[in-house]
């Protein structure tokens, strides 16, 4: 019989579960998961998009910052407009995601949970995190696939360096089920890929895709933004995959260094003297027992790029190899360059805590969220988000399975295969599919 079913018969499946992912240190998915055990699926959906009680106006400088985002990548002043009005009504964003060329499984159905609830006229804002290295468990710098796909029904073959990349699909092969055609150089795959840049092998690979691909994927020039890029092609595959809904693709972490850039030069703004306010700072960040990276940026090792977390020690930003003085002109100076990447803690420390948006979530999310409202709790904000009004368990996440059991990848269903989903009925069958990877059953 299959999980489901023998949960079903067990009423004390669900404690089990709640134990088991409890001593695993996963205690906001454990009360999670718990609450909503039996809860209808489209219910649960509709929840993730409820008011939270905090209704003031979002900051003049993250509005301005989501629209410099929105032009960054390509859209119009009107359709910025359009998404910026939608955010402002809805106060939700979707944070579950990598920023990557084409998503798997999971991101897959992240977004069919939270487009299973959405209010009828509103937009899904895709805030996709750039603050990883390529070789993130998305694979951002791949095109990502199944078995039941062979490399010739994507990339012809002359495309430059065919053989290498069958050589390299062959080897995957015989380890894992999962498919990708890589789409940077090797010594880039542990960059972060925030701020980086087109390939020169993305770019001859470009006039070689399947011709159901190119039209969905804009131009690729060698040095222009790789982030750019993927939110426009996501944002494409996106329309085929949910043609009636109203999709934007995005680099959240460009909105945060667009935001930094605005509040840094004010010398009365609350937040920007928090992060220079070093020594004070450094005390709240030790609040929580877990040592907060705040920043990271790419550093050399050998001939190869590696992204290296930044942490607050004294006056400085501290990585591996890397130190710097945490002042205002050098970190004005870099993000400039878009050589210091905004991390988890300053991103999440403006979108939730000084701006109360809800924040759709992975499992590991809602657990760090946690983290970070005991910090928070230490911030003394005139119009920050009340504690209890904070929102940090907005849970969106998933994978989505064909009936015979089988991951079902976006690109797949772009390239025409067929696949018959599974249709959870409650959230705890929709959430079974991830059960192995949260170490639950075999």
């Amino acid at each position: 019989p299959s999980q489901s079913a023998s949960m079903d018969r067990d009423p004390s499946a669900k404690d089990l579960i709640k134990k088991k992912l409890i001593v695993n240190g996963r205690v906001e998915l454990a009360e999670i998961l718990s609450k909503h055990w039996d809860t209808a699926l489209e219910e649960y959906a509709q929840s993730l998009w409820e008011a939270s009680g905090h209704e003031s106006n979002l900051e003049k400088e993250l509005v301005q910052s989501f629209q410099k985002e929105f032009l960054r990548v390509g859209y119009t002043e009107e359709q910025a407009a359009l998404w910026i009005e939608s955010l402002e009504r809805t106060r939700t964003l979707q944070t579950a995601t990598h920023l990557t060329a084409s998503e798997g499984p999971t991101f897959f159905a992240t977004h069919h949970l939270a487009l299973m609830g959405i209010p009828d006229g509103e937009s899904y804002l895709v805030a996709a995190y750039s603050g990883v290295p390529y070789a993130n468990a998305a694979w951002s710098g791949c095109l990502n696939f199944s078995a039941e796909l062979e490399l010739e029904e994507i990339l012809s073959a002359k495309a430059p360096g065919f053989s290498v990349l069958l050589k390299s699909d062959r080897d995957r092969r015989r380890d894992t089920s999962e498919r990708r055609i890589s789409l940077i150089p090797g010594t880039f795959r542990d960059a972060q890929v925030f701020g980086s840049e087109i390939s020169e092998k993305q770019e001859s690979l470009s006039a070689h895709w399947n011709d159901s691909l190119k039209p969905l994927m804009p131009s690729a020039g060698s040095g222009s933004s790789f982030s750019s890029w993927a939110s426009g092609f996501c944002h494409n595959q996106a329309k085929k995959l949910f043609p009636d809904s109203n999709i934007v693709y995005f680099d959240i972490n460009e909105v945060i260094r667009n935001y930094l850039l605005e509040i840094l030069p004010q010398s009365q703004n609350r937040f920007r003297g928090m992060l220079l306010n070093a020594k004070h700072f450094q005390k709240i960040l030790g609040s929580s027992g877990v040592e907060t990276p705040l920043f990271s940026i790419n550093s050399k090792h050998g001939n190869r790029i590696r992204m290296e977390p930044l942490f607050l020690r004294e006056n400085r930003l501290e990585g591996q190899n890397y130190s710097m003085n945490m002042e205002e002109e050098k970190l004005v100076q870099m993000l400039q360059e878009r050589t210091l990447c905004p991390g988890l803690f300053i991103g999440f420390s403006v979108l939730v805590y000084l701006n109360g948006l809800n924040c759709l979530g992975s499992f590991e999310q809602v657990e760090y969220l946690a983290r970070f409202k005991k910090i928070w709790q230490h911030f003394e904000f005139e119009g920050a988000v009340p504690q209890e009004q904070l929102q940090t368990r907005r849970l969106s996440c998933g994978r989505m399975i064909s009936k015979d059991g089988k991951p079902v990848y976006p690109l797949d269903l772009i390239l025409g295969k067929k696949a018959e989903l599974e249709k959870p009925q409650t959230f705890s069958e929709w959430m079974e599919p991830l059960f192995p990877r949260l170490g639950l059953h075999s």
